[in-house]
C-alpha cells in the first residue's frame, strides 16, 4: 500500500515539476534555517564555555596561590624542626666525642 502511495506521488511530481521545485526549495530553506539555528547555538555554547574556563581558572589560581602559601609555611616549620633536631644530634656528637677523646687521655 505504501508502495503504491509513493508511486503516485513521484508521478505526480514528475508531472508537475514546479510542484517539486518548490519542495526542494523548502526542503532547502528548512535544512539553512536548521543550519541557522545550530550555528548561533554553537557560538552560544563557545561563549559560554570560554567564560566558564576563564572564570573557573581564575579560581584554580587563587586556590593555587593559597595552597602554596601552605606548603612553604609547612615547609618553613618542618625545616626550622630539621633543623634544631640537627643541631641537637650535633651537640651530642661532640660531647661523645669530647668524652671518647677525654677516655683515650686517661
Amino acid at each position: 500500500m505504501a508502495n503504491s502511495e509513493l508511486e503516485i506521488l513521484v508521478a505526480y511530481l514528475q508531472s508537475h515539476p514546479l510542484v517539486a521545485v518548490a519542495l526542494v526549495v523548502l526542503a532547502v530553506l528548512a535544512v539553512g534555517s536548521l543550519l541557522r539555528k545550530l550555528i548561533k547555538l554553537a557560538a552560544i555554547l563557545i561563549i559560554v564555555l570560554v567564560a566558564g574556563m576563564y572564570w573557573t581558572r581564575e579560581e584554580a589560581a587563587a586556590d593555587w596561590r593559597v595552597e602554596a602559601e601552605r606548603l612553604r609555611q609547612r615547609a618553613e616549620a618542618l625545616g626550622a624542626e630539621a633543623l634544631e633536631k640537627g643541631r641537637d644530634l650535633l651537640d651530642e656528637g661532640k660531647a661523645e666525642l669530647r668524652r671518647r677523646a677525654e677516655a683515650k687521655d686517661e
